[in-house]
């Protein structure tokens, strides 16, 4: 709810004269300040102290009698199952804003429930559920803090609280209180790109983090390019702590080498000793997963596990020192010969689990096959059939309690298509595959829920959750406290308004029972470029992210805010997942994933292809919100640096020797050629009055000019989301060599297309262009006049900010280290920007 007052810096002058004026009087207290309730009494009230006050960082810096109120409630001993408390303070002026929290126990205890409204209202209430047998000393006492949030007006608030049953419902979902905006208390690191040695894309990255905070992100380049794998040093208490990720940003120098410090390498590569040869045995699908804590405390780090999805098997990795060292395990693993999208999960400290579905047969006699392993994830025994028919491939998870697997899927045909199906296997014991598994219907949508992948999460206390995507209008959550025997009513957990559309949902539980983080991306119809919404070309999309603490209550308070800190991707997103017809856009894959750190914080991974070519994969970092493991508020201190920007030349940069065959397999060799772009730069200049645009590409080898060749400098300008190259002018200079080495410059626009690629279009030829050969360097200059004739958001002028910077280079019929081919590629990550003004002769 929009409030009306003007912001927190108003708030904050606000709070500090308030708190100025309240030591200088006696502190205030709610009265009466506690009260019992019970069958008998089953309601109770007190009054706040009237003030003006304000508290715009919530319950974290309130002082109390001045800015803040506590009551304290105690249940009287008894069987309150079926029963639940509601909370509600209640004032007069719509323009006052009191925030009410539930603490369980003190106020140092978790949050139950945390504030969900604000101002204009007169009134915020809420329930938490108690449903147990309360015990005098155990279980009976409950701390409400009132926090003067922003009170404008001498208004003192009344509270009241009532015992009342938990509603039988005839609905087909549970209703959730879903909070954003600043009373949400979300944030998080900004964004940070990763970067991979000769990725052409790295898409559907899976996350994870170990017991000790080693945080993974793994990332798929395609069939034969392998995977990416980075780390990041989440645990607050060590040397290197590292909560905004600044880990992810490489340092480059101008000859191609860089400082890459999250990067790891490829598990599953073919030559890891030499990046210049790297290039994986898979690459078609990947997951990770991390050791749990062993039952004998050791410093040694967790296991780390790795998959690669080749076509007709999967190959499988293992690190025991945090991923500097993978051993391969490149044959046999899965025992059927045409498989699909694997998953995995340990099972304690050694144990890992692989489920997968083969890849052939209809929809009804599809088989969906588990694995198990017990040296770590490096090898694997025979498959055990775990369900029957069923379409899209769910993952799978593990109870750590019992050994109970979990593998969820959407069910066959076109009622079961609107099914998340769970299997469930309970082992005889933890040190046998479950022998038989029996599937069960956890929720039903109104809508076929393949959009795309149903998620399975159990918790350390056994509840099970799966979520699902409705069609794409919203992110349900169910679950199931009896080994998925019965379940809950679905409750929908995003909000993305009339028009909006939320795909790709994953889910993570932290260890305070009813937690769940919740990430997906979403699209609302106020963001779309036309304003209708949908899931269309115009769609504009970011990460989203929510979090609850009572996932399982009968109203959970669900708290939703963006991930990501920029516009991820403007387009269509595929459904549609492998195909080789015509498809719609795929840049970002299938999936992403959220992880809890040790601190209870999210990590998330997601593809952007905001800047770049293709999807590469992005990562961010919780620092504000509730921690998923105590249920208290927390907020990480610290810088949160922007990544560098380079705004003077060269503003591009990319990896050397990374230019590879244009055919696979990705042969890379360790040699200067044409096609080897180092860097880009962009510039202005005056000639004859009209303003010039220049960019100046260099390459490793280009101290010859090849035939049939290309070197072509991407820009874009006047985005109407910014930062979002798709949602731009965008315009390219290039230089090219006929079959007889005839040299040509020209200029043109490009222009994404619904299916994700790009199509480029000659409007005419360059004003300039030239080969500097001892530079070893290709520049080409277009006057901004020509660009302003076919602009569609904008001239070019002093003050336009040319962003989107970034290059691709071919060459044919050369060769490179006694390796011919039929040409040679390289395409680079986005850079920075140039911003015109100030242009010299």
């Amino acid at each position: 709810m929009q409030r009306v007052l003007s912001g927190r810096a108003v708030l904050r002058l606000l709070a500090a004269a308030v708190l100025a004026f309240g030591l200088s009087r006696l502190l205030a207290a709610a009265a009466p300040s506690s009260a019992t309730i019970s069958a008998a009494n089953p309601s109770a009230a007190w009054d706040g102290f009237g003030a003006v006050a304000a508290s715009p960082d919530g319950e974290a810096t309130c002082v109390e009698g001045t800015n803040c109120d506590i009551f304290t409630l105690t249940l009287a001993p008894a069987d309150y199952r079926g029963k639940r408390v509601r909370v509600k303070a209640s004032w007069t002026n719509q323009l006052n804003d009191y925030d009410v929290y539930v603490h369980q126990g003190s106020l140092d205890g978790p949050v139950l429930t945390p504030a969900n409204g604000g101002a204009p209202s007169t009134a915020e209430e809420s329930t938490f559920d108690v449903n147990a047998i309360v015990t005098a000393g155990v279980n009976d006492t409950y701390t409400i803090h009132v926090v003067y949030f922003g009170v404008v007006s001498v208004d003192p608030y009344h509270g009241a609280v009532s015992l009342e049953a938990i509603p039988a419902t005839t609905a087909n979902t549970r209703t959730a209180s879903i909070v954003s905006g600043a009373k949400s208390g979300l944030a998080f690191s900004r964004s940070r790109a990763l970067y991979a040695f000769g990725a052409g894309q790295d898409v559907e990255p899976s996350v994870r983090v170990d017991y000790q905070g080693n945080a993974y992100v793994g990332a798929i380049r395609g069939l034969t390019g392998g995977n990416d794998l980075w780390r990041f040093d989440l645990n607050p208490s060590s040397a290197t702590y590292d909560p905004f990720l600044t880990a992810a940003t490489p340092v480059w120098r101008a000859d191609g080498t860089l400082s890459n410090p999250a990067y790891k390498g490829q598990p599953d590569a073919l030559a890891p000793n030499n990046e210049s040869d790297l290039g994986g045995d898979g690459g078609g699908d990947m997951d990770l997963a991390v050791g749990f804590r062993p039952a004998v405390p050791s410093a040694m780090p967790p296991l780390l596990a790795t998959s690669s999805l080749v076509a007709a098997n999967v190959s499988v990795q293992r690190s025991s020192d945090r991923g500097e060292t993978m051993t391969n395990n490149p044959a046999g693993n899965t025992t059927v010969q045409v498989d699909d999208r694997q998953w995995m999960e340990f099972l304690g400290d050694h144990t890992v689990y692989l489920g997968y579905r083969d890849f052939t047969g209809l929809q009804a006699t599809s088989k969906y096959y588990l694995n198990r392993s017990d040296d770590g994830g490096l090898t694997y025994g025979p498959a055990v059939v775990a369900a029957i028919g069923g379409n899209t491939t769910g993952n799978i998870d593990v109870d750590q309690r019992d050994g109970t697997v979990y593998f969820c899927h959407q069910g066959d045909g076109t009622d079961g298509a609107k099914e998340v199906r769970v299997a469930v296997g309970q082992p005889a014991s933890l040190a046998v595959t479950p022998a038989v598994f029996n599937t069960v219907v956890a929720a039903r949508g109104q809508k076929p829920i393949a959009n795309l992948f149903p998620v399975c999460k159990v918790a350390s206390d056994g509840t099970v959750y799966v979520a699902y995507s409705d069609g794409g209008d919203a992110i349900y959550v169910a679950h199931s406290f009896d080994h998925g025997s019965t379940w809950a009513l679905p409750v929908r957990v995003s909000d993305m308004g009339p028009g909006g559309v939320a795909l790709f949902p994953w889910i993570e539980t932290g260890d305070r029972p009813g937690s769940l983080a919740i990430v997906w991306y979403g699209a609302t119809a106020a963001d779309s470029e036309d304003g209708a919404g949908g899931n269309t070309d115009r769609a504009n999309w970011k990460a989203y992210f929510a979090q609850t603490l009572n996932a399982t209550a009968a109203t959970p308070t669900i708290f939703q805010s963006v991930a990501s800190d920029h516009v991820i991707h403007g387009s269509n997103i595929s459904l549609a997942g492998f195909t080789t017809g015509t498809s719609p856009n795929r840049n970002l894959a299938d999936f992403f994933q959220v992880a809890i750190d040790p601190q209870g914080m999210a990590f998330v991974s997601w593809a952007d292809d905001s800047a770049d070519f293709s999807g590469h994969a992005y990562v961010a970092h919780q620092i504000g919100g509730y921690n998923l493991n105590t249920g208290k508020s927390l907020r990480i201190k610290g810088a949160n640096p922007a990544a560098p920007i380079a705004t003077a030349a060269p503003q591009v940069f990319d990896f050397r020797h990374d230019a590879r065959a244009v055919s696979p397999p990705p042969v890379m060799p360790d040699q200067d050629s044409p096609a080897d772009i180092l860097t880009i730069g962009y510039g202005c200049q005056i000639v004859n009055g009209a303003t010039w645009i220049t960019a100046t590409m260099t390459a490793s080898g280009l101290d010859t000019v090849p035939p049939d060749a290309l070197w072509r400098m991407n820009f874009a300008t006047n985005p109407t989301k910014p930062g979002l190259v798709d949602r731009a002018d965008q315009w390219f200079v290039e230089a090219d060599t006929d079959a007889g080495g005839v040299r040509t410059f020209s200029w043109g626009t490009a222009a994404r297309q619904s299916n994700g690629s790009i199509v480029y279009t000659i409007k005419g030829a360059a004003d300039s262009g030239a080969f500097d050969l001892t530079r070893r360097s290709v520049t080409v200059k277009v006057d901004a006049a020509k660009l302003n004739a076919v602009q569609t958001r904008g001239p070019v002028a002093a003050g336009t900010v040319l962003m989107g910077l970034r290059g691709s280079a071919t060459t044919a019929r050369t060769v490179v280290a006694g390796t011919a081919s039929a040409g040679f590629s390289d395409s680079t990550r986005a850079g920075g920007t140039f911003t015109m003004g100030s242009c010299q002769p």
